[in-house]
């Protein structure tokens, strides 16, 4: 069953967004979580131990490994209506859904937490962002209410659910607690694909 914290946090329109966006997007690509991306939603990403950059499919089977020394790379993707179930729900690991808004403070401020946990426990679970915007019908399967709204799914039914900004020790906890209600997450029995690599609520209204 899951675990619901219904504390919903407002929505912030500071003037500031804009600056902080843009702070976020350096972040990513300073970081190589997201160079680009093709038309089927693949990202390249920098193995941090060998410094290798590979591409990462949205879908794939098993998890994503550096094609030159094999180390599990941090998986996120991007979703929305059409995708979700393909990206989201036919996964052999746990997934951290982080469903947000261009609109909404809280949610930059919480993406950077999930992509660094995305790096933390690359192998381990798979991290899918979903704008609400582009996906209004998960925003009603799920009963969005309060934004940002992080879900973890295992076998596409949620175990664990949160509303609103966490920083990451927080979060951190939050998600370990919910891998090990679960029975934890088990990288070394899931199959892996060895990514060959290459340079280079009801929706809330605004």
């Amino acid at each position: 069953m899951a675990r619901d914290n219904h504390e919903v946090l407002e929505v912030s329109h500071d003037p500031g967004l804009v600056r902080l966006q843009q702070a976020f997007r350096w972040l990513v690509l300073a970081l190589h979580l997201d160079d680009g991306g093709d038309n089927d939603g693949a990202r390249i990403v920098t193995c941090r131990r060998c410094g290798k950059r590979n591409r990462v499919p949205a879908v794939a089977t098993g998890v994503p490994r550096c094609g030159n020394c094999h180390d599990a790379l941090p998986w996120i993707a991007g979703a929305g209506d059409d995708e979700f179930a393909e990206v989201a729900e036919q996964v052999s690991i746990p997934v951290l859904v982080d469903l947000w808004a261009t609109w909404c403070g809280l949610s930059w401020m919480v993406r950077p937490v999930v992509e660094r946990l995305a790096a933390e426990r690359a192998g381990e679970i798979k991290v899918v962002e979903v704008e609400v915007v582009r996906a209004p019908r998960m925003s009603q399967r799920f009963q969005v209410c309060g934004l940002p709204t992080l879900m973890v799914l295992r076998g596409g039914e949620v175990v664990a659910r949160q509303y609103g900004a966490m920083q990451t020790p927080a979060l951190r906890s939050w998600l370990d607690d919910a891998l090990r209600d679960q029975g934890g997450a088990h990288p070394s029995s899931t199959s892996t694909a060895t990514i060959a690599s290459r340079p280079g609520l009801l929706p809330l209204q605004r």
